[in-house]
């Protein structure tokens, strides 16, 4: 009863959100597609964002840049996400984990900016959020706490593609630590009714077909926990003969952004 509950939710609510995930643990460096540069007076070339160990949310990296004792203007260091795609999303939102480094208020200015067509020109980026230094723990503490979750309201960029930037603007002052990055919306496209896409054969030994009268994205198979297993582009069908026999869910996008939703089994 459990199982056939779970499988139910994920169908009617899992697949509602998503976009950006990031927790900085892959590497000991910045994530492919990620970028970073110093600001427009060109100040502060000694340190740029990279990763950390000293403080995260989940093990065991955070995205970490460090002050700096600059003369002639303070030193900006702008960290920047990938391409974030909103266009088929509603009540965009975007989360993460933020700290810093010292006890004592040096007056950092830490700032989330987004811009809808440039991911390293700083003019084309508005703020959307800012913080001071008491809005962030410190490294009393050495791991970010569920307290140090910030969210931040993207829904005014509801449907279209944007760049986000963590900046930070100092002169000898503090660090920034940042993890767990995640932008979520609701999805707002509208689903394929039954009578326009089916799978067969389900249950299934090895390939599960898509007949569809529209043009096939891609087809997603994700486990009953929510986890993604396996994705086919631009196909009818996917191969599932190398997973153990159970309860799957199976996901068909359209190019028009439709999506189709349904439980399979694999024997």
């Amino acid at each position: 009863m459990k199982k056939i509950y779970l499988i139910s939710f994920i169908l009617s609510n899992f697949f509602s959100y998503a976009q950006l995930s990031e927790n900085f643990d892959a590497a000991a460096t910045l994530p492919a597609g990620w970028t970073s540069f110093i600001g427009t007076n060109g100040i502060g070339t000694a340190q740029n964002w990279g990763t950390s160990t000293t403080r995260s949310y989940s093990p065991t990296n955070s995205a970490f840049v460090r002050y700096e004792n600059v003369t002639g203007g303070p030193a900006e260091d702008w960290l920047i996400t990938p391409l974030v795609d909103l266009t088929n999303y509603t009540e965009s939102t975007l989360t993460f984990y933020g700290g810093q480094q010292y006890t004592d208020d040096y007056a950092t200015d830490y700032s989330i900016r987004v811009s809808t067509t440039s991911a390293t020109d700083p003019l084309t980026f508005e703020i959307v959020s800012t913080y001071a230094e008491s809005d962030f723990s410190n490294v009393t503490i050495p791991a970010l706490q569920p307290g140090d979750l910030k969210t931040v309201d993207l829904s005014i960029y509801d449907g279209q593609q944007i760049y986000i930037a963590f900046v930070m603007i100092q002169d000898d002052g503090d660090n920034w630590f940042v993890d767990d990055v995640n932008v979520t919306g609701t999805l707002s496209t509208t689903n394929f009714d039954n009578a326009t896409i089916s799978f067969y054969p389900n249950p299934t030994k090895n390939i599960l077909n898509v007949n569809s009268s529209e043009s096939i994205t891609k087809i997603e198979i994700y486990s009953i926990l929510g986890n993604l297993i396996k994705t086919a582009t631009a196909s009818t069908q996917i191969d599932l003969t190398e997973l153990s026999s159970g309860s799957y869910v199976a996901k068909v996008t359209a190019t028009d952004g439709r999506v189709k939703t349904e439980k399979v089994i694999k024997i």
